[in-house]
Order: structure tokens, then C-alpha cells, then sequence
């Protein structure tokens, strides 16, 4: 199993990132852009588990959860990692001081249960699309979404099985740690 740990969207957020996603499809040639059911914010990829990888994750995701207290977060504007003439569109997210500290909590977590440390480190962003083709250069697109910003609540952290389907990706939870 395909498995990855993140902050999961309440529907009014889902919608406020979809409704960023139809402006940059507006502004766009192509691209293959984010299902609004799986809009999240990763804090950790970890890759193929068997079972017994799931029953370990969930205690980490349930031991971190449990000693770390809800927070507020913000999205604010829009950014680019690219290749060439394509790019992967994401939301971004202001610097959330209490965001580093859960993730720091959550990798020693992983750690206790065997799960090596993440080298790359947290990059928290939110996927709008990949492979994009803009119509307007990237510092243009940049000024056009400055106006972007959300506040959003974090209560809950999930883990995640990626399942694809033909072209479809498909993130079932499998356990959400609520915070408290």
C-alpha cells in the first residue's frame, strides 16, 4: 500500500482551493489539475507499507495527534516548481511556527515506531496542478493570485492510502489522529 501523512480539508476550504484552481485553469493552455476530494497539505510521504507498515503508522499519526494542541493556519497565494515550459501549480502557506513544531513531533513519532527520518524536510504546499502550461509568465500569475488568502483550522492529522484507478488517484484514509 501507497501511504502518505497529511492535513486533511474541511469542504468550505476544498472549495475556496477550487475555486483558486478554476482562475488558474482560466490562465492556463493545459494541465492536469487536482481532484477537489484530494486537496491536503503533506507532511510526510513515506511510500509502500504492508500492513503491519499501516499499524505502525497509525500509532505514530495517534501519538503525535494526541499530545499536540488544534491550530490555525493561513493559505496565501500561489507558487510554481518547474520544468521547462510545464510546472506543478500549488497554494501556498504562511509560515506556521506551530506547523514545524507538529512536524518535528510527528517525525520522532515515526522514528519510535522504525520509520527513517525524512531528508527533505517539511515543504508544506497544497498541489492545484501538475504539468500546467500557463498563458501569462509566472510572475504574473504570482501578482494575479497575491490577493489569495484563507484561514483554515487544523484539528485532525490523516493517514492516507493512495490508490490509482486507470488515470484517477484515489486517497482513502486509513486512520485520523484528532488533536486535542
Amino acid at each position: 500500500m501507497r501511504a502518505f501523512i497529511a492535513i486533511d480539508f474541511d469542504r468550505e476550504t476544498k472549495k475556496y482551493l477550487l475555486s483558486l484552481q478554476s482562475r488558474l485553469k482560466e490562465k492556463s493552455r493545459s494541465g492536469n489539475f487536482t481532484n477537489e476530494d484530494n486537496f491536503h497539505l503533506t507532511l510526510r510521504f513515506i511510500g509502500e507499507v504492508d500492513e503491519y507498515g499501516m499499524k505502525s503508522l497509525s500509532e505514530a499519526v495517534r501519538e503525535a495527534a494526541a499530545s499536540f494542541k488544534a491550530f490555525d493556519m493561513s493559505l496565501k497565494g500561489i507558487g510554481f516548481f518547474t520544468r521547462g515550459n510545464k510546472c506543478i501549480t500549488w497554494a501556498g502557506i504562511e509560515k506556521s511556527k506551530s506547523l514545524e513544531i507538529f512536524y518535528k513531533k510527528l517525525e520522532k513519532c515515526l522514528m519510535r515506531e522504525g520509520f527513517a527520518r525524512d531528508r527533505k524536510g517539511l515543504s508544506p504546499h497544497i498541489t492545484l496542478g501538475r504539468e500546467v502550461n500557463l498563458r501569462i509568465g509566472y510572475d504574473d500569475a504570482r501578482d494575479e493570485f497575491s490577493d489569495c488568502k484563507k484561514d483554515f483550522h487544523v484539528g485532525e492529522i490523516t493517514l492516507f492510502e493512495s490508490i490509482r484507478r486507470g488515470p484517477k488517484l484515489i486517497y482513502k484514509p486509513i486512520f485520523v489522529g484528532k488533536l486535542k
